[in-house]
């Protein structure tokens, strides 16, 4: 009995730690009153070569998605949702900087987002 809560408790911090990464996150967002802004670090160990976003949800009108290596967000880089939507989003990347990503509400008022974003 003892070695299987022993196993449970491995599996568990095994997965915990797994979620506490600089280099992948995953947030949900209902407050559409700011832009939500965020960034991925580079671990200097690890060898990347996509960058990539899921973005999952809904709004009563448009929002924007900007992804960018550096705070002034390229507006190359825009992506626009509005309604009900899914998208996954790939870019090349090979650890050169941190990146920014930007939920902005831009028209929307209302809704729910959830992001899963990684090097």
């Amino acid at each position: 009995m003892t070695k299987k809560y022993l196993k449970l408790l491995a599996l568990l911090i095994l997965l915990n730690s797994c979620e506490d990464s600089p280099d992948k996150k995953k947030v949900t967002i209902e407050n559409f009153n700011e832009p939500f802004t965020d960034s991925l670090i580079p671990l200097p160990d690890k060898h990347y070569a996509v960058f990539y976003t899921k973005i999952k949800g809904n709004s009563n009108d448009t929002i924007r998605l900007n992804i960018s290596s550096d705070k002034s967000q390229d507006p190359n880089l825009n992506y626009y949702f509005t309604g009900d939507f899914e998208k996954e989003i790939r870019l090349d990347y090979y650890g050169e900087s941190n990146k920014y990503i930007t939920l902005d509400p831009y028209k929307a008022t209302e809704g729910k987002v959830e992001l899963i974003y990684q090097l």
